[in-house]
């Protein structure tokens, strides 16, 4: 670096016309405050002053700005950060003068920047309220000297067109819309953010970013819920993530199906979430809970035969009573079905607060009239549409339903079973043409009505008419004479249809309805046989084919079938007798028996290995869940589980307590951390387990009074866990590591300096190794750093090391900081968070006070490292939550 005795002879060299002797590395390389006084001479070349315009030196670039010598191009560019600057510079009033319209055609971004600027004359700022581009009007609305009139005048315009929406949302948040604030400022700007009124603002999610700034505890948990769903999912994925803020979002608005998901898969997840989740409606979430390993056998057994009991028709009302008492959405929602729940269970979970537990209580037939006349008021659709379609509801509730506007509620009560005449007279007469079908299908429907609709303007009910069973022969006469050709076919193919009908209809002019009477079963042989000559072929060919199989009857296996469903769904069925229906053709006698073989596993740990190995050839993951939580697991099917792909089902099988011991030391060595952390837990868990080399190494990490020697001789262990285990003990930091062999690869410098145990471990070629160095509390900073900025680490590691130095080097963690401000086009939720956050870079601040993000310019009003001439320049900013948080810090100070 250049020292300060040559300053002026450096100076004097770099205002020169010759500056061949100055290199852009050497300018690169001044110190800040040799590049300010350069940018700051009006001697300087414009090759220099272009280079020094990239400088990472805010005051520099903001010398470039000012500089009349600076390439007109480089000024606009800089006239975004510095527009004060670029409007003061001798060049720009210049310019005015020799092109009027100047300003109009200035780039879009620099005109936005110079806009906010209370000095800009106000023949600008009254072009801009009424020129309709976004970033102008952005710009317009965040100039502190507008007034109320010129604030409507602007709303007025804005609102006129969708690409400026979110501009009357910032002008509403103007000082002089409603005058200054004199308290609640934290909580407002608070509030936009935990209520998701970001987009009004135009400030977007970078879902990527949240979730890293959360990673490294930049985000402050109050704005838990504010983050984007995405982002909410990975943080309820993360191991890390503390118990209370899963239990926060598995809170009813919040827990979204993907979010209970995430939170089911969870190691870390408690066993009470866990237990609560086994009960969820949903069938993704409770099998996810299932392959977690945390999740206790004693939890998916209880679920197994609750399921069992509620699928049970003669189960009793007791049973169902004590099945109720756990709130579990699923087996309550079985309960309100079954039909031997107690009267007052179904009046008690008529009130439940889940909807299909209450749309199972209306469509209980054996619920009581009086729990349905309160169903039938209720606010979720799905419940009032349970009481219409349940076959004992009295025709007097359904009459309450009839002027409903939903056509398929009318549909329901058309084809009720209580649906009196008058009902269905009033449906008849409905504007939809799908009610009116649904009184045809009605066996209540008089002959009247039948004939009432046979005359319907619409074709499709006239043809149900035809079509129906119930239709006279007078009727089928006046149909067959229908001027609709669809509604003639169905005349020809109803069975019902006279023959004398039906050798009317083989002459007619349509194709389609001579074809339908060839299909019809009670055609006469000399019709199909006049029908056989038709002109066109399909005809004949239609009509060929019903004449030669027209004596043929159909054998139909649909007794056997239904008889194979029930054996399916016995839960006495033995599991030999369904391991030979699962192979069946109906999918609901496959499905019946694998869940049926699956309960009786979970609930029977007496099941003989040889049968189980019979059920493993059926590979379903419900079937692979029960099995690797069985006790008797047999050696054969835990080794094949252990070499799965799937991560879940190695760290499912890795919990058995049974495991063989040479299938618990692979999965002890497997790949992921997950596996092997639920194959050492397994082993914990084992009553009288085997003292094995890796239990007594282990055990020997774990003493807090572990001597040097030790600790040194297992970080060169064969088991990555043992490993972990040394990496995260607080006391590695201080060992030093003999590298007689390798000094030269590890030291940090090319002094002699001793490489500790820490710094070892933090070269280990396994990733969960440096993790967990990287994790330490003790591992010091150097060590940090360079696990920050190896390129060859992963992301995970990074987010670690950096972490590690907000919490512990909070003075050496700015630049890292930093890089994660995102560069986008649009403000983002994940810049106000860095800005918001103590460890921020002053330079960063000072960068980011003219943002277009109130949001933005409001964590650098409130945080501590904001200079004091930045915050006073807030003080003056035009909104009103942005100004008195300045007003309030600045007189803080």
């Amino acid at each position: 670096m250049l020292n300060s005795s040559n300053l002026l002879a450096l100076v004097h060299q770099a205002a020169s016309e010759t500056t061949s002797h100055i290199s852009l590395e050497e300018l690169a390389s001044m110190a800040p405050e040799l590049t300010r006084v350069i940018a700051a001479n009006i001697c300087t070349t414009p090759k220099i002053l272009f280079s020094l315009s990239n400088n990472k030196d805010y005051e520099t670039r903001k010398a470039v700005a000012s500089n009349p010598n600076t390439p007109t191009e480089i000024l606009f560019q800089l006239g975004i950060e510095f527009p004060y600057e670029l409007l003061e510079n001798p060049v720009f009033s210049l310019l005015l003068l020799e092109n009027p319209l100047f300003f109009q055609e200035l780039p879009e971004d620099t005109q936005a920047s110079l806009l906010k600027l209370k000095v800009i004359p106000d023949t600008y700022l009254q072009w801009a309220l009424s020129y309709r581009r976004p970033k102008t009007m952005f710009a317009a609305a965040m100039n502190p000297k507008l007034t109320r009139d010129e604030l409507c005048k602007l709303i007025y315009e804005a609102g006129s067109n969708w690409s400026t929406s979110q501009v009357p949302n910032v002008a509403k948040l103007h000082v002089n819309w409603i005058g200054e604030m004199k308290a609640g400022w934290q909580e407002a700007a608070f509030a936009v953010v935990q209520k998701h009124q970001l987009v009004k603002d135009n400030i977007l999610h970078d879902e990527a970013s949240e979730y890293r700034l959360w990673q490294l505890g930049i985000i402050p948990q109050a704005f838990l819920m504010g983050l984007h769903r995405n982002t909410l999912v990975q943080i309820a994925r993360n191991p890390y993530t503390p118990v209370e803020i899963l239990e926060a979002l598995l809170k009813p608005k919040t827990a979204t199906k993907k979010m209970r998901v995430a939170i089911a898969n969870n190691l870390n997840t408690p066993v009470h979430l866990l237990e609560q989740l086994a009960g969820d409606d949903d069938a993704w979430v409770r099998q996810t809970v299932f392959q977690n390993p945390s999740t206790p056998n004693a939890i998916y057994k209880l679920f197994y035969e609750y399921e069992a009991a509620i699928q049970n028709p003669d189960t009793n009302g007791a049973t169902l009573s004590e099945i109720v008492k756990r709130d579990w959405e699923y087996t309550r929602t079985g309960v309100a079905s079954h039909p031997n729940t107690p009267r007052e269970i179904l009046v008690k979970l008529a009130y439940n607060k889940s909807w299909k537990v209450r749309a199972a209580v209306a469509s209980n037939k054996s619920v009581p009239t009086e729990v349905l006349e309160i169903l039938i008021e209720d606010k979720r659709l799905g419940v009032c549409n349970a009481v219409v379609r349940n076959p004992i509801t009295p025709a007097w509730l359904l009459v309450r339903m009839l002027n409903n506007y939903k056509c398929y509620q009318r549909q329901d009560i058309a084809k009720h079973p209580n649906a009196t005449p008058a009902i269905l007279e009033i449906l008849a007469r409905d504007a939809d043409c799908y009610v009116r079908v649904e009184v045809i299908k009605n066996p209540n429907t008089s002959i009247d009505l039948l004939t009432y609709l046979a005359n319907d303007r619409d074709f499709y009910v006239r043809n149900n008419v035809a079509a129906s069973s119930r239709a006279s022969e007078t009727l089928l006469a006046q149909l067959a004479n229908d001027g609709e050709y669809m509604v003639r076919q169905h005349v020809a193919y109803n069975i019902k249809t006279p023959i004398e009908i039906l050798r009317k209809l083989a002459t007619d002019e349509d194709n389609n309805v001579r074809c339908a009477v060839a299909e019809n079963p009670n055609t006469p042989d000399d019709v199909l046989t006049q029908l056989e000559k038709d002109q066109v072929d399909w005809v004949k060919a239609r009509a060929m084919i019903f004449r030669q199989t027209k004596s043929l009857t159909l054998d139909s296996n649909s007794s056997t079938c239904q008889n194979n469903t029930s054996i399916a769904a016995n839960p006495n069925t033995p599991i030999e007798i369904l391991l030979e229906l699962a192979p069946s053709d109906s999918y609901q006698v496959y499905l019946l028996s694998i869940q049926n073989i699956c309960r009786q596993m979970t609930i029977h740990s007496d099941i003989p290995a040889y049968l189980l190995e019979k059920c493993a050839t059926i590979n379903t993951l419900e079937m692979q869940i029960a099995l690797a939580r069985h006790p008797n697991i047999p050696e054969s099917i835990a080794s094949k589980f252990a070499s799965s792909q799937s991560v879940r089902l190695r760290r499912l099988v890795a919990r058995n307590l049974n495991l063989p011991p040479s299938v618990r030391e692979k999965l002890l060595q497997d790949k992921n951390q997950d596996v092997r952390s639920s194959a050492l837990v397994g082993l914990l868990e084992t009553k009288n387990h085997p003292h094995t080399e890796f239990l007594q190494q282990w055990q020997a990490v774990q003493n807090l009074n572990a001597s040097s020697q030790l600790l040194i001789e297992q970080a060169q262990s064969q088991w990555v866990t043992i490993k972990e285990a040394v990496a995260l003990n607080t006391n590695s930091a201080m060992i030093v590591f003999d590298t007689s062999e390798k000094q030269d690869k590890l030291n940090r410098s090319k002094s002699n300096a001793p490489v500790t145990l820490l710094e070892k471990l933090a070269t280990d070629e396994h990733i969960s190794v440096k993790l967990a160095v990287a994790k330490n509390s003790n591992t010091p900073a150097n060590v940090l750093e360079m696990l920050a900025n190896n390129p060859k680490s992963n992301n995970l590691i990074h987010l670690a090391a950096v972490k590690s130095l907000i919490q512990h080097y909070p003075e050496q963690c700015q630049p890292y900081i930093e890089k994660f401000i995102t560069t986008t086009s649009y403000p983002s939720l994940s810049n106000f968070f860095i800005l918001l956050h103590h460890q921020a870079p002053s330079d960063l601040l000072v960068k980011h006070h003219r943002s277009s993000s109130w949001l933005e310019r409001y964590a650098v009003a409130t945080n501590p490292n904001t200079p004091q001439h930045i915050r006073k320049l807030l003080t003056e900013d035009a909104n009103r939550i942005v100004r008195a948080a300045a007003k309030a810090f600045l007189s803080a100070e």
